[in-house]
């Protein structure tokens, strides 16, 4: 039993297990019962261990809830994190989706557009169809140009096109706010009509020969065939450059072999004639050069330029140095361009028909030749063979008799088949145009 200092500094939980380990020898070595104070001493311990157990037991319980419920803390924080991922991932899922939805519209919208209106160009057309024929697309492609602006504000075709129908409508500022929508989008085309703009002064727009050679520029930097053209101009005038003939066919010479028919047309031109170089000649740069001149008007004339097709008619004709007068060929490029319907190309391929220039002589044919052109209502009957010159020759009398003929089948002549062509034959002739 420990002693009453030993006691009082033991903490009562390890006194009470003394005590407890020693009370079986205190009974053993005397048989007499405990007294009561001990007794109560001894339950006291006991409770106090009893209590002192279940407050360990129960910062224990608490302990393992507190943890319980920090684990489920922990889970619940990981499964609105991973949820939040998903969340995250899903909407960025769908945000591409509609990007691509919308690009594969907007695409969907410029193409229906291109196909329709084509592309952007600037280029002059080759003829009044061919001016026509663009309008016609303008028009049919509008509301997919529209909607194709409204998907893709930066769609540079669209913009271009719709650009070009306020033009035509006179809506100048607007077409020029188009047009520098589409320049800042890359398109040369649109350069070129900002410089145009700006070069002759178009509506409301005031000329800045600066801003317009830069435009002319900048078309030029993009391949835009038509603003290398109009460059080319400014140097053979020196408007906003220098004049420089050497220049002026270093660009003409561009746009030339990239197949624009009003490149090839000037620069024969030149070469031709020497339109453009001070003197009209230029030996260092090979001008004038009838020969060099011919590829261009046949490269422009297979495009549909009409007028490389009668300059070619004229070319062989008369023939110029280097490029002897060739028959064959006159015939080939009057006919060429009396296919298209152009009253005094009927009348000169009738004349060519008559006179046998460049094949036998079908005085039939050229009889018909010259009831179809007056036929245009466009060519006089005095007028017919100008393509003779101011001394044409007299009628091929066989020709005559086969155009006396015809009037004379459609009820308009009364005279004899003589083969002369008089006042009576060209009064009936100015019937048929009439």
């Amino acid at each position: 039993m420990p002693d009453p200092v030993t006691r009082a500094f033991l903490p009562p939980v390890l006194f009470a297990a003394l005590l407890l380990s020693v009370a079986p020898m205190a009974t053993a070595q005397q048989a007499t019962p405990a007294a009561p104070a001990d007794n109560a001493e001894t339950e006291a311990v006991r409770l106090a261990a009893e209590t002192e157990a279940a407050r360990l037991a129960a910062e224990a319980d608490a302990a393992a809830e507190a943890a319980a419920a920090a684990q489920a803390a922990a889970i619940a924080e990981a499964a609105a994190e991973a949820e939040a991922r998903r969340a995250a991932v899903a909407a960025e899922i769908a945000r591409l989706a509609a990007e691509r939805e919308a690009r594969r519209q907007a695409d969907a919208g410029i193409a229906a557009c291109l196909d329709t209106a084509g592309p952007p160009s600037a280029a002059v057309p080759v003829d009044e169809a061919a001016q026509r024929a663009l309008f016609t697309r303008l028009r049919d492609a509008l509301p997919a140009c529209q909607e194709a602006a409204n998907l893709d504000p930066q769609a540079g075709g669209p913009l271009f096109h719709l650009a070009t129908v306020a033009q035509a409508r006179g809506e100048h500022r607007e077409a020029v706010a188009l047009y520098d929508r589409a320049a800042a989008a890359g398109v040369g085309a649109a350069h070129t009509r900002l410089g145009d703009y700006y070069n002759f002064g178009i509506g409301p727009i005031r000329p800045d020969i600066d801003r317009a050679v830069a435009s002319y520029r900048a078309a030029t930097d993009l391949g835009d065939l038509a603003g290398t053209t109009t460059l080319a101009f400014m140097y053979r005038l020196g408007r906003g450059v220098p004049r420089d003939t050497a220049e002026m066919l270093r660009l003409f010479r561009i746009a030339a072999d990239g197949g624009y028919h009003f490149a090839q047309i000037n620069l024969a031109q030149t070469y031709l004639t020497g339109e453009g170089v001070p003197g009209g000649a230029d030996p260092a740069l090979g001008i004038p050069d009838a020969r060099a001149a011919v590829p261009l008007l046949a490269a422009a004339a297979r495009g549909g330029n009409l007028d490389a097709a009668r300059g070619l008619a004229a070319l062989y004709a008369t023939g110029a140095e280097g490029v002897p007068p060739n028959a064959s060929q006159r015939l080939r490029w009057t006919r060429h361009v009396a296919e298209t319907g152009d009253p005094a190309a009927i009348a000169a391929l009738a004349f060519l028909r008559e006179q046998g220039i460049g094949a036998p002589a079908d005085p039939l044919a050229a009889a018909q030749g010259y009831i179809a052109a007056l036929e245009t209502g466009q060519i006089a009957p005095e007028a017919l063979r100008a393509a003779g010159g101011p001394r044409a020759p007299g009628w091929d009398r066989q020709t005559a008799i086969e155009f006396q003929r015809i009037l004379q089948e459609r009820g308009l002549y009364r005279g004899p088949l003589d083969g002369l062509v008089g006042p009576g034959t060209l009064g009936a002739a100015r019937a048929v145009s009439d």
